[in-house]
């Protein structure tokens, strides 16, 4: 595992696919029509389950590492979040890092770093951080939210479906289901 800048992060993204918006949102050149939805679990087991499924969904042997780009940990009431702080903190001093998550949010992992990669993306699945996964191939990436909301975006239509199948028992949605929602507020307000 090593560290980076949210700088050293967003070049890295850019050199295997998904590029920075203007509002900080990753995302490939052309449409938003290769993304799904899935409800993250929230028992621990299944987030397990769930997380492992994300990094080896073709099989262990194609695990090839990745990017895990805390954007935010701030999350819920520090007394209960800063357990997860310290989780991250103590596997970053293992691998030498020393610099705190506001300098270097972003780490890279290693084809060998399976283990490490799935207990970093436990954590964030567990504590509802914000974040993003890229694969270092940059066939697809993962944008996980604040309200358990995990978006699926692939840069092919043949790559977003053979995802949608493997996380087919996740009930995958093309609409984000908080702006369904949100949309549902307004009408039910204005009707």
């Amino acid at each position: 595992m090593e560290a980076f800048t949210s700088d050293k992060a967003r070049a890295w993204c850019s050199r295997v696919g998904p590029k920075m918006t203007r509002d900080g949102l990753l995302k490939y050149k052309g449409s938003t029509a290769n993304r799904f939805f899935v409800l993250a679990p929230d028992v621990f087991r299944e987030i397990t389950v769930f997380s492992r499924a994300v990094l080896t969904f073709r099989g262990e042997d194609d695990f090839s590492g990745g990017m895990l780009w805390l954007r935010r940990w701030d999350i819920g009431s520090p007394q209960l979040v800063r357990v997860g702080w310290r989780i991250v903190e103590k596997m970053r001093q293992a691998q030498g890092e020393s610099r705190p998550l506001e300098s270097a949010p972003a780490a890279i992992f290693r084809d060998d770093e399976l283990i490490e990669l799935h207990a970093l993306l436990v954590q964030v699945i567990g504590f509802g951080w914000v974040a993003d996964f890229v694969r270092p191939t940059g066939d697809f990436f993962l944008h996980f939210k604040s309200n358990r909301q995990v978006c699926f975006t692939a840069d092919s239509a043949s790559t977003l479906k053979e995802l949608r199948e493997a996380f087919s028992e996740w009930n995958p949605t093309d609409d984000d289901p908080m702006l369904v929602k949100m949309r549902a507020i307004e009408k039910a307000r204005s009707g």
